[in-house]
Parts: C-alpha cells; sequence; structure tokens
C-alpha cells in the first residue's frame, strides 16, 4: 500500500488487481506474470508496468500494448489526445495552469512548424501532454579504417563505459563507405578494433525513442515581471502600445537560406537569419544527443530535485543552458523495451565540475511514490540522496530558445531605429558612425571642468587611461567610446574609474553598467563596492540565479523578493544611479518597460496631459545617460543590443526657442562605452553557417574596422600610441591602452607581434624565477616538446595525456627545488597550470595533492581569462591530428583557436613554460610563429621539429634584444633582419 495514496495491489487467484482511490475506473487486470511480494507489494518495477502519477483529478484508462501488457493512460479532460501534435512552444497551458490576469505574457505570437516542439516553453506556457517521437538524427556515415586517421566525426554522449568497435562494413552494404582520396588504397583493408570509435546503441533502445509516450508536463515558468509590475507605473493605454506583438519574430518563419548584409536598411534581417542558424543548429545539437539507459539520484527530495551526470558538461558539450529541458523516457532493460512513460524536468544547475546537472522534476517525485514502496531507513518512507533508484531511462534535452528571441527582438528594436526619419539618427551614429559624426550638434563637452591630481579616485592610473576616463566623463559624443586592452593593461581598471567621474561631474546621470557573463558583472560590483553605497548600486539579478552563484560580499547590492531575486519596485529602481546587470538580464529591464524610449513616452504623456498649451513643448531627457560594457569582446554584436535597446532614445538635434527670449534647448544623446580585447575569448557560435556569416565576431570588433577608428592615427596598427603633452585633453573616440603591468618582455614578445600589431609595452615591476631549466637566462620562457599520446574518457567526452601530467609535475618538482633561489621565493600557490580539458585538470589536481603541491592552482583556459600567475605551465595535451576536425567543430583545444591561445600565453608574469607536441602545433600559423620564436631564441627542447625558419612575427621587442645578442647562427640573424623588415614594411603601408 502507498500510505501517501492508498493505491493497493490485491493478489487473487495468481493475478494482480488495482484497487484505486474513489472516483477511479474499477481494478482491472494487469498481468498473471506479475511478480508479487508477500506483503501485496509488486516491487520489481524492471518487469511490472508502472502505476501513473494518479491523484483522483483526472480519468485514467489502459490499453494493451503488442507484448499483452496494460499500460496506464491518463489524458487529462481538457487536454488534445495523445496523437494531437506536440508543440511545446507557447501552447495554450491548461486551465489548471492559467495565470491570473495580473501575471499572464502580455505577448502571443504565432509559432511557424519548423520550430514547434523543439523548444521549451516560454514563460507563461507549458508543453502539451505526451511526447511523440523524436526526430530522426542525421545518418551517420561509417567509413572503412584507413591506413592514415581520419577526423573523427562528432560523437552522441552516451553512458560511461560503453563501447563499440567501427564494425567491419560488408560488400553490397548499404551504409556509406565514403572515404577521402588521400586514404583510398589498392590494398584489402583489414578490420582494426579502434577503441575511439563511437559506441554500439542496441536497436530496442533506438526503438523507444521512436514510441509516443505518456507525459505530464511542467508547470509553467511564471511570467517575470508579472503584468502587475507594469500597472504599477504606465497607464493601460502605454502598456497596451509598448506591449503588442510584434508581427514577424525569429519563430514565426523558418531559417531562410541566405543571409542579407549588414547594413542599415537590413540591419533586423540580416542578424535574424544569423539567429536562425544558430538556434536551429543549437535544437539540432540537442536532438542529436541522447544519453542512452541511465539513471538518476536524488538530489533534493522535499524540491523534487533530481541529479543526472551527463560526462561531456565538463567541456560544454553539449552547451545546456539554465532553463533547458530533459525529456526522460522510462526504460526496461530486462524486458528490452521501453514503459510508455516519460517525465520532463527542467534544468536548474550546472555542476560542470562533477559533471552533472540538477532536474526539476516532481512527476518523477510523483512517479516514485506511486510504484517503489516506502523507504524502510527512513520515518516517513521517503527516498533519500543516499538511495539508489532502480529506473533506467533514455535522456534527450530540450533547447531553451528564450535567450536568442531576446537577442532578435533587440535586434528588431534597433533595426527598427535605424531606418527612423530625422536628421540624427542616434541608433545610426552608434552602429554606424562615421568620422564626420564627430562634429554631429549632439555632441556636448564640458570645457569648463578640468581634472586636479585629487579628482581621481585612483591615482595610479597612467596617462592613456585618465584620458579614456576623463574624455568619457567631460565629452558626450554621439558615436560609441571604444576602449582597447591586450592582458594587462588595466581595462576594467579603467572603466571602474570612468564610472566614478561620470557620477562626480554629472550629478544626475544614471549608468547602466553591463558585462557579458555573471562573472565578469560580479567583478565589476566588487570593484565599485568601496566607492559605492547599497542606495545608490543595484546589482539585478536574472530570478532564476542561485544565491550559492553570487559572491557574498556583494549580496547587500542586490534585490530580493520571496526567496528569489527580483526587480525592485520601480520607484526604487529610477533612484539608483548605477544598475548592474549582464547583457542577457538587460533584457529584464526591457521586459519591464523601463527604457528610455518607454519612459520618454511616459514622461511625454505626462507633460502634454498636464501641460497641453505649453509652448515649446516639453524637452525628454532620457533616464539612462550612459551604457557601459566590460569585455564586450566576449558578447555577439546581438547579446550587446539588448542594453543598447535599453538606453536607445529618440532625440532631436534641433534647438526651440523658449518664450520671451528664453535660451534654446538641447537633447541630451546617451553615451555608449564598449571596453574589452577582440583578440581574446569572443562569443560561442555553434553554427559554421553562423559563423561564415560573423555571428562570431563582436560590435567592438567590428566597430573598430570601421574607417573612424580603424584610420585615425592613433589607430592600434599605426603604432603612434604614445601621448605628447598637447594631445592631452584633445577628444579621440577610442583608446588603445598599450601599458602592460603583468609580464616580463620576453614573455610580451610572441602576443605583441602575433595579436598586438608589435604595440605592448611592458611596464612590470614584477620578481624574478631562477631556475636551471631554462634555455636562456634572460627569457624566463621554455617550450617543452613531447610524442606522448593523449587519452579519452566518457567516449571522447574529455581528453587527458599523462606524459604531459608527467612533465608538468616534474617541471614543478624542479622550480620548488630552487625556489629559495628566486625573488621573492617561489611558493606552489605562486604558480598556475593551465589545460583545454577538465579531465586534464583534474588528473594534474590529483597528482600534484599526491606530491604535496595542492596549492597550485589547476585550471582550464577560460577558467584563467582575466587572471594571472607568477609562473603559467600549459599543457597542450593534444597530440593526434585525427582530432583536431572534431576539436575545432566542438571549439575545443589550443589548435587553430587562435584567441584562446592569446588567453593562455598571456597570463604569465615571470615565467612561461609550454609542454605540447610541437608536430601538432605547428600546424597551426599562430602556434607555428609561436615555435619559431622559442627555437630561434634557444627556448625550446624536445623532439627535433621540421620547421622552416622564415623570421614570421618578430616583434620590436624581441629585435632590441637580440641586437645585444651575438647569435651563433647567421641563418637565425637573417631571418629575425628579413622579419623585422617586413614588419616595418607593413607597418608603413
Amino acid at each position: 500500500m502507498d500510505h501517501n495514496h492508498q493505491t493497493l495491489y490485491v493478489v487473487r487467484g495468481g493475478e494482480h488487481f488495482y484497487h484505486p482511490p474513489p472516483g477511479l475506473p474499477p481494478p482491472v487486470r494487469l498481468s498473471p506474470a506479475a511478480p508479487r511480494h508477500a506483503n501485496g507489494y509488486v516491487y520489481d518495477i524492471s518487469t511490472v508496468a508502472p502505476s501513473p502519477p494518479w491523484d483522483g483529478a483526472h480519468p485514467v484508462s489502459f490499453r494493451p500494448d503488442p507484448s499483452g501488457w496494460y499500460t496506464p493512460v491518463q489524458t487529462p479532460a481538457h487536454t488534445a489526445p495523445l496523437s494531437s501534435h506536440f508543440m511545446p512552444i507557447l501552447s495554450p497551458p491548461p486551465p489548471s495552469a492559467i495565470l491570473p490576469p495580473s501575471e499572464q505574457p502580455p505577448q502571443i505570437f504565432e509559432i511557424h512548424d519548423f520550430w514547434k516542439g523543439r523548444f521549451a516553453p516560454f514563460p507563461g506556457f507549458s508543453s502539451r501532454p505526451g511526447l511523440l517521437a523524436a526526430r530522426e538524427p542525421p545518418k551517420v556515415k561509417f567509413t572503412q579504417p584507413a591506413t592514415k586517421p581520419l577526423a573523427a566525426p562528432r560523437l552522441q554522449l552516451l553512458p560511461p563505459l560503453s563501447f563499440m568497435a567501427v564494425p567491419p562494413v560488408p560488400e553490397n552494404s548499404n551504409l556509406s563507405t565514403e572515404t577521402s582520396s588521400e586514404n583510398q588504397t589498392d590494398e584489402p583493408q583489414t578490420f582494426q578494433l579502434d577503441k575511439y570509435a563511437d559506441v554500439f546503441i542496441p536497436q530496442y533502445l533506438k526503438e523507444i525513442q521512436k514510441q509516443p509516450h505518456n507525459l505530464l508536463p511542467l508547470p509553467s515558468v511564471p511570467v517575470y515581471p508579472a503584468l502587475s509590475y507594469l500597472q504599477s507605473f504606465l497607464p493601460s493605454n502605454l502598456i497596451e502600445e509598448l506591449c503588442k506583438p510584434r508581427a514577424l519574430t525569429i519563430l514565426s518563419v523558418p531559417p531562410p537560406t541566405g543571409c542579407p548584409p549588414l547594413q542599415i536598411e537590413s540591419y533586423h534581417e540580416h542578424w535574424r537569419a544569423l539567429l536562425a542558424w544558430e538556434l536551429d543548429n543549437v535544437a539540432l545539437e540537442k536532438e542529436r544527443i541522447v544519453l542512452w539507459k541511465v539513471g538518476v539520484h536524488i538530489a533534493k527530495w522535499a524540491d523534487a530535485k533530481f541529479i543526472l551526470h551527463v560526462p561531456g558538461i565538463r567541456e560544454n558539450y553539449p552547451r545546456l543552458e539554465i532553463g533547458d529541458l530533459v525529456h526522460m523516457r522510462e526504460v526496461y532493460d530486462k524486458l528490452q523495451r521501453g514503459s510508455g512513460q516519460a517525465f520532463e524536468g527542467r534544468v536548474v544547475a550546472l555542476r560542470k565540475r562533477e559533471g552533472v546537472i540538477h532536474l526539476y522534476c516532481p512527476t518523477l517525485r510523483h512517479h516514485i511514490l506511486h510504484v517503489l514502496p516506502p523507504n524502510p531507513r527512513t520515518p516517513d518512507g521517503i527516498y533519500t540522496p543516499e538511495d539508489h533508484l532502480p529506473f533506467l531511462f533514455n535522456i534527450s534535452f530540450v533547447a531553451n530558445a528564450r535567450p536568442t528571441f531576446i537577442m532578435e527582438t533587440a535586434a528588431a528594436t534597433m533595426g527598427e531605429a535605424l531606418r527612423a526619419a530625422g536628421p540624427h539618427n542616434l541608433a545610426r551614429y552608434w552602429l554606424f558612425p562615421e568620422p564626420e559624426d564627430l562634429c554631429s550638434p549632439l555632441s556636448v563637452y564640458s570645457a569648463d571642468r578640468v581634472f586636479r591630481d585629487q579628482d581621481w579616485v585612483d591615482p595610479g592610473l597612467n596617462p592613456e587611461q585618465r584620458l579614456a576616463a576623463s574624455s568619457i566623463a567631460l565629452y558626450q559624443s554621439p558615436v560609441p567610446y571604444l576602449i582597447s586592452g591586450p592582458p594587462g593593461t588595466g581595462k576594467t581598471r579603467t572603466v571602474v574609474e570612468t564610472v566614478l567621474q561620470i557620477l562626480r561631474l554629472q550629478p544626475e546621470a544614471c549608468i547602466l553598467l553591463c558585462a557579458p557573463s555573471n562573472p565578469a558583472t560580479d567583478t565589476l560590483v566588487l570593484r565599485l563596492r568601496p566607492h559605492l553605497q547599497p542606495h545608490k548600486m543595484l546589482r539585478l539579478n536574472d530570478p532564476n540565479r542561485t544565491f550559492a552563484e553570487v559572491p557574498d560580499k556583494i549580496n547587500q547590492y542586490c534585490y530580493v523578493e520571496q526567496d528569489k531575486f527580483a526587480l525592485p519596485p520601480w520607484r526604487k529602481l529610477m533612484r539608483y544611479r548605477v544598475v548592474v546587470c549582464s547583457c542577457l538580464d538587460a533584457g529584464m529591464l526591457v521586459a519591464a518597460q523601463c527604457t528610455n524610449t518607454a519612459l520618454g513616452q511616459l514622461e511625454e504623456e505626462v507633460a502634454d496631459s498636464l501641460h497641453p498649451h505649453r509652448l515649446p513643448k516639453h524637452q525628454v531627457t532620457p533616464h539612462w545617460t550612459h551604457l557601459l560594457i566590460d569585455e564586450a569582446a566576449q558578447g555577439s554584436e546581438p547579446e550587446l543590443l539588448i542594453p543598447i535597446s535599453v538606453v536607445h532614445a529618440r532625440v532631436m538635434a534641433e534647438t526651440n526657442s523658449g518664450m520671451n527670449g528664453a535660451s534654446p534647448s538641447r537633447t541630451f544623446a546617451p553615451q555608449i562605452v564598449l571596453c574589452g580585447d577582440p583578440q581574446q575569448l569572443g562569443p560561442i557560435v555553434t553554427s559554421e553557417k553562423a559563423r561564415t556569416g560573423e555571428l562570431d565576431i563582436s560590435l567592438l570588433e567590428r566597430l573598430f574596422e570601421r574607417p573612424l577608428y580603424a584610420d585615425h592615427a592613433r589607430a592600434r596598427s599605426s603604432r603612434e600610441v604614445a601621448l605628447s603633452p598637447g594631445e592631452v585633453m584633445r577628444f579621440t573616440p577610442f583608446m588603445n591602452l598599450v601599458k602592460n603591468y603583468r609580464s616580463h618582455p620576453a614573455i610580451l614578445m610572441p602576443p605583441s607581434a602575433i595579436f598586438y600589431d608589435d604595440s605592448l609595452e611592458p611596464c612590470a615591476a614584477n620578481g624574478t624565477i631562477t631556475w636551471s631549466g631554462l634555455g636562456n637566462a634572460e627569457l624566463p620562457l621554455m617550450f617543452f616538446g613531447h610524442e606522448f599520446q593523449e587519452e579519452c574518457v566518457d567516449e571522447r567526452a574529455t581528453w587527458y595525456n599523462k606524459g604531459e601530467i608527467d612533465k608538468v609535475v616534474e617541471v614543478i618538482t624542479s622550480l620548488m627545488q630552487e625556489a629559495e633561489a628566486c625573488s621573492p621565493p617561489l611558493r606552489p600557490a605562486d604558480i598556475g597550470i593551465m589545460a583545454p580539458w577538465r579531465e586534464q585538470v583534474w588528473k594534474l589536481r590529483e597528482r600534484l595533492r599526491n606530491q604535496k603541491l595542492s596549492a597550485v592552482d589547476v585550471g582550464t583556459v577560460e577558467d584563467y581569462q582575466g587572471r594571472e600567475s607568477r609562473v603559467v605551465i600549459i599543457s597542450c595535451v593534444r597530440s593526434s591530428p585525427r582530432f583536431l576536425k572534431e576539436d575545432m567543430a566542438k571549439g575545443l583545444g589550443l589548435v587553430f583557436e587562435k584567441k584562446r591561445m592569446n588567453v593562455a600565453i598571456t597570463r604569465a608574469k615571470e615565467l612561461l613554460i609550454v609542454v605540447g607536441n610541437g608536430s601538432v602545433l605547428k600546424r597551426d600559423p599562430y602556434w607555428k610563429g609561436f615555435l619559431e620564436f622559442a627555437i630561434r631564441n634557444k627556448l625550446y627542447q624536445g623532439p627535433e621539429l621540421e620547421l622552416e625558419m622564415n623570421g614570421n612575427y618578430v616583434s620590436r621587442l624581441e629585435s632590441r634584444y637580440i641586437d645585444t645578442q651575438a647569435l651563433e647562427s647567421e641563418e637565425d640573424r637573417g631571418a629575425v633582419i628579413a622579419g623585422g623588415i617586413v614588419r616595418d614594411l607593413l607597418a608603413e603601408n
């Protein structure tokens, strides 16, 4: 008996009957062969069809399957039958889930059949009951084993320890046997076991995916902010006008075959096409991924949260996000069939370090209560995280389209603004600036303000940083102000000073401060925290963000309501001087109609109602006066358009003479500032078509290529970067920070030449590393080459290289033996190790713990962006060219990933060590240049490389050093001289 629902199995004459609660159908014969226990429980769920989550609220029926088993089918009276089309996005919620009027979504739009059923429901809507057959993934092509290894196809995620060798292809087989021309030989091919081959999936598991399943959908996610929030400050007519649905959205039509050019007339259409391709690819990636026959564990029973192991999540493959749906089709392993029952869960947390995700799934908890007997180990009979759940599932994922939808909405807003009539179009100034725009009537310069030494909050800023901060605080420019800075040049430090100077000089300013990621956004709050009180600065978080993700020191700057992060009441929100949020979370301000456009309409309506006969008409002042985006190169242009759409305002540059000779009025245009490094990690884009259309090119990078910035005399490529005394207050719409306060000059030589137009200036005041392992004591950089082979775990989900681990530990041990000779003495905590795969990270940590070196910091390249260490060791891991194509498809590894390479080689302050397979790395032109630098300066140790020394990427820093040295080889000296000549010629052109 189920003590919670009074469910009883009665054994009579060897047959099982079900006695339901009152109001449900009479007893039904389940199966004469079902096993039974002395107490009457049916306890073997692998052979007995489970009872559905009956609670007496819905009618229940049964149907026999081909095996003679009766499968319970629950169809709520208000829903369509199971055979109706399954449409999880924006399908009407059941009556029991209808939201009150104050919480109902303000917009309804049509979904094209191409997109239906492929994404999680939007807030306010739920999936339809029933789960139809999964879409067929693209056919996999099998190839004959060949002498030369081929690039492996992208794999499906599978449970650990599953294995299948590539089978031999019989003659006249229907399977494709295409091979590349370079691998076709006349010799007969022999079958060989391949431990890296894709695993074998039993056919019955595939058939389960093709069968319809009974599924009770999750409750809808509440709309946020609720309609009541808008009603607290907006009149009903404005709510109706501002919230009216758009006729055409990204989900209203299928992805286009072509992409319009990026220009003013087709701005929205351009980004809608690229976002549609990316969204389609994201959905396809999720559809390809199936975790076959896996179990789940309880995370927190009271909250209906479960744990699912997803091996590839360690390397962001699959790229799961909070809000994605998970469909779990139940598997009866012993019978090799499915139960017909499926469960819907929602991803609520990602634990990439452990390789698991947390799911919210109340229907699975309900199922456990009905199927399993009470837990004898607990007083109340419920199950705990220590208990094993005897369930197996085929797991599939459903993407969350809402972030892409928000980006496309922002692109539509700015596209419409670009096409607006008028002599001075602010959107055009921001997105397509021209050199003559600097003379626009919207330009405002506070010439009467001067900076004294005591006015600077951070007295340690250099002249370039001070010029950037003062230019933004004093000059209201209609074009974006761009700050570019390589690693270690103090970009975020400049942004923080700029915010404080704006607040000092402009008492009415309200600043929206953003970054693409939550960690970068939290860093901004931490930096501003000593200078701004909680009533002046708000850290705005999405309601779905957990409290554990937020640093404790900034909790007082967050607004919490009903144990969730929330928007403050409208009047309180308007009083903050600085609002800090991620670019995506700025969509909350859009949904709350707290944009300059909406607030301007509100102000106009109130003023016209109060003073209908006033002349001249009331001039609206934007609420948001400044938008500053730090780490702007990490976000795609549509992502940055979200906060840009918040601060965009209608402006009129024409002046109007007031009555009785009053002074003319002028509109104040908001100022945009983008700060970042286009040469570091940028947006993650999975679609090859979208990458071809440059969706992975950030707005910061695109603007720097426009003539206003690229052709300026102070562009980074012109090398004229030093400030002369007479130019201190001349306005330039950008600043290239060049003074590096992090690294030894030798460490700056390769990145300066390869990535930064040879513009970096070493200004660091560091200690020194004394180590006998250096090839040249004056150049603290080493490359240790090898031929060790890598290994994978969880079916190529992640990789490690044992030989590299041994070498890294050997190097650290050697460094620590000479630690006292360094100045100051070297500690294990001063050493950082980077690897592109998390398995390598974890195995390195384990080895170092065993060596009593647990203080050494080990992480991925992404973990180290924005960080630094005295000593940095890079473990490249990859040694097999066979998998380079797969790495590129997934955006993993260090080969052919120049931005990830740049981040890796620019973290070290006093010593940089690279451990890698030079034969693989030299295929990448940027790593080839790095290897040339190491070899010609006697900094390479390892197997001999067949590498043509052509003098590429010779920096001025290296040339100055080599001029003082006597090179042993005339060939090396000639290559360096030639490289310097080429460098200077390119600079002149």
